[in-house]
């Protein structure tokens, strides 16, 4: 078999519809899948009555907003009734600054000089955040602790930050889809600086397939149909990617893979025009499926834009910016601003595709992980921090009773602090912790998920 060493540096499962060789590759001896997790923020909140699934705990219709995410409705948990007190009442930093300063940490903001809306005063977050505690705790044996994935972020202050290794120290996200490759499927050296080094990475390198070229020759004729047919479409999905990147189109289906060959680096996607984002967002939920898939890392973050954000929709023929639509409360605004939240649905949608795609034993990728959906702020025209739109998919390997619409208000129930399903999804993952985040403002897992 192909050592997991050459395929973690080489990386054969790349993005394809096909299952990677039921993981076999991805995880060596291990007999029992790992967790994984992920966090899919967008910005701007939602419009409640839009987002919000009618029905009852087991047989509910999803809202509008979520119709695209129909096809996972099996593995996924909507809730109703989560606030996040704990920035509620803060005096630092606008509603959206402290929302998404305390998505991920539970905590408030520090004070600072960062402008925020009507406010100048907000600071980095005051805590680390869940996927870097995971990773701190849990210290899994993957190359890449967690990723932090950017789609058009381009704030670099406190509305441009979910991730933090502690109190004050906020990390990037990787908004270059060709930095990414490069990192996750070249083999490049972490200590490589900027885009000239990894430029000449790129043009020095070997592709993947003449990494493993060698070991693909022996392994191939020794494994059955079905899974030669499994390989070569990994290693296809990879030259698509490759392609992609290039600008060069992707390969054709019926080229050998034993005869390819780099493709040459042409005109790179414009990571400054807002037209880009559906391609820019799709390279890096590719990427994202493939390290998960390759057991590159279990931790990923993706974040689209940032807090408050300003970004333009041209290919949804929009013309007004995300901030402006949702603030216009008539009937055009209210359709514009749905129309915005339905496409970034469809991409959830596509990424919980992709997930599902990999067969692990009896169940999925997407089955052993569980994905956090978020947003900074609740009802868009209140700038609300109760009542989140937050969205479990993945049930963290049978963990969660998913397929259910959990709402802590039904029958006069009372709300739920986001801290606590913070600390849920820390326990799923196989931590011991008792609260997270602020303590003030978590009493315990979260009830009726498990």
């Amino acid at each position: 078999m192909i050592s997991r060493r050459r395929l973690l540096q080489g990386t054969l499962a790349a993005t394809a519809t096909i299952p990677l060789l039921s993981s076999e590759f991805a995880r060596g001896d291990e007999s029992t899948p790992p967790k994984r997790f992920v966090v899919f923020y967008t910005p701007n909140g939602t419009l409640e009555s839009q987002w919000m699934p009618q029905g009852t705990e087991t047989n509910f219709t999803l809202s509008p907003l979520l119709a695209p995410l129909e096809p996972f409705k099996s593995k996924l948990l909507p809730f109703r009734g989560i606030n996040m007190d704990v920035v509620v009442n803060s005096n630092i930093g606008s509603e959206h600054a402290r929302g998404i300063g305390g998505l991920l940490t539970g905590r408030a903001l520090l004070r600072g000089n960062f402008r925020s809306f009507n406010s100048s005063n907000a600071g980095w977050s005051s805590g680390i955040s869940l996927d870097q505690h995971l990773a701190k705790t849990l210290n899994p044996a993957t190359l890449f602790r967690t990723l932090e994935l950017g789609v058009q972020v381009r704030d670099a202050e406190v509305r441009g930050r979910i991730c933090y290794a502690g109190p004050d120290q906020p990390i990037p996200p990787r908004e270059d889809p060709y930095d990414t490759f490069a990192q996750l499927f070249a083999a490049a050296p972490q200590d490589q600086g900027g885009v000239d080094a990894l430029d000449r990475l790129r043009a020095q390198r070997r592709t993947v397939f003449d990494l493993l070229r060698e070991d693909i020759a022996d392994v191939r004729p020794r494994i059955g149909a079905e899974d030669r047919i499994k390989l070569d479409a990994h290693l296809q999905s990879i030259r698509d990617i490759e392609g992609r990147l290039a600008g060069g189109g992707t390969t054709s289906p019926t080229t050998p893979t034993t005869t390819c060959k780099p493709p040459a680096l042409g005109d790179r996607i414009d990571l400054g025009d807002d037209a880009n984002m559906p391609a820019i967002g799709k390279l890096q939920m590719d990427m994202a499926a493939a390290a998960l898939a390759c057991d590159l890392t279990r931790i990923v973050t993706i974040q689209w834009s940032y807090a408050e954000s300003e970004h333009l929709y041209p290919f949804l023929d929009l013309r007004g910016n995300h901030h402006a639509i949702s603030h216009q409360w008539d009937t055009a605004g209210k359709a514009q601003y749905s129309k915005i939240h339905t496409w970034f649905a469809e991409q959830l949608a596509y990424l919980l595709g992709k997930l599902d795609s990999y067969a692990e034993g009896d169940h999925t990728l997407l089955d052993n992980t569980v994905v956090l959906w978020v947003t900074e702020i609740s009802e868009s025209t209140q700038h609300a921090l109760t009542n989140m739109p937050f969205l479990l998919a993945g049930s963290a390997g049978g963990v969660f009773r998913t397929g259910r619409f959990i709402d802590y208000l039904a029958n006069g129930g009372s709300p739920r602090q986001h801290n606590d399903l913070l600390l849920t999804i820390a326990n799923a993952m196989g931590t011991n912790d008792t609260s997270f985040g602020d303590p003030e403002f978590s009493s315990g897992p979260l009830p009726g998920l498990t």
